[in-house]
C-alpha cells in the first residue's frame, strides 16, 4: 500500500506479459498475439504482487495479451476486468509482425522519420503518438473523475503506457521512445492530485525473479 497525501486516486498501470513476438522483437501493435509461457509466468507473479491491494476497479485493453494478463490479476483481487477500447495498443499498420531490422531494410526513409518524431509521424497505415494521446488522455481524465479516492489497476501496452506517462510528466510524445523504456509485466503507478498528475513508480519489475523475466531488450524497442 502506498500512502496518499493530498491526493485523489492511485492508478496502477500494468504492461502485459511477454508474447512470442516480444521475444523476437517483432511489433505486436493491434495484432492479437497471445501471451507466451514466459508471459503467463510473469502475469502470475505480477498478480501475486497486486493481491494484497484493495482495488475498486480493474480495466484492460481488448487485446488478448492484455485480457489474459488482466485475468490473472482478476483471480487475485476478485474484480472482473472492464474492457476499454481506448487502451488498445498503437496501430503500427504495415509494420505489424515485422522487426525493426526488416523495416529498416524495406522502408528506411519512413522509419528514419518515425524514429526522429514518433509523436507526429505514424507508421504506414497506422497511428502517431499524438493520435494515441487523443484517446488515452480522456481515459485518464475519466478515471480521475470516477475514482477520486480509490485504487485502480489498468492493463495495457508498452507504447500506450509510455505515452500516458509522457502526459503525466508533461513530456513531449515525440520523446517517448528515446527517454522511456518499459519491460513486460512492468508496474508503474500514477497519482491524481488536485494540482495535477504525479508519477510514483515507473517500470518496476521487482516482482519478477531472473528466471521469470523472459526476454528483456533494451536495444531496439517499439
Amino acid at each position: 500500500m502506498i500512502a496518499q497525501s493530498n491526493s485523489m486516486g492511485l492508478f496502477y498501470l500494468v504492461r502485459h506479459g511477454e508474447t512470442k513476438w516480444n521475444a523476437e522483437n517483432r511489433i505486436c501493435g493491434r495484432s492479437d498475439v497471445s501471451l507466451s509461457e514466459a508471459g503467463r509466468r510473469q502475469a502470475k507473479r505480477l498478480a501475486e504482487r497486486l493481491k494484497p491491494i484493495s482495488f475498486e476497479a480493474l480495466y484492460s485493453s481488448p487485446l488478448k495479451r492484455a485480457i489474459d494478463t488482466a485475468r490473472f490479476i482478476s483471480e487475485r483481487i476478485g474484480l472482473e476486468p472492464v474492457v476499454d477500447d481506448r487502451l488498445v495498443e498503437l496501430d503500427y499498420g504495415q509494420w505489424e509482425g515485422k522487426t525493426l531490422e526488416e523495416i529498416r531494410k524495406n522502408d528506411p526513409k519512413t522509419l528514419r522519420a518515425w524514429e526522429a518524431d514518433p509523436g507526429r509521424v505514424a507508421p504506414p497505415g497506422g497511428e502517431s503518438g499524438l493520435e494515441v494521446l487523443q484517446r488515452v488522455v480522456p481515459f485518464l481524465d475519466s478515471l480521475a473523475a470516477k475514482h477520486r479516492k480509490g485504487q485502480v489497476a489498468v492493463v495495457f501496452h508498452k507504447t500506450v503506457c509510455r505515452l500516458a506517462i509522457c502526459h503525466v510528466l508533461g513530456m513531449s510524445p515525440s520523446d517517448y521512445r528515446r527517454r522511456l523504456i518499459m519491460e513486460n509485466a512492468a508496474l508503474s503507478i500514477i497519482q491524481s492530485r488536485e494540482d495535477g498528475w504525479q508519477l510514483i513508480t515507473y517500470n518496476d519489475t521487482s516482482h519478477l525473479s531472473a528466471c521469470h523475466r523472459g526476454h528483456i531488450s533494451l536495444g531496439e524497442e517499439f
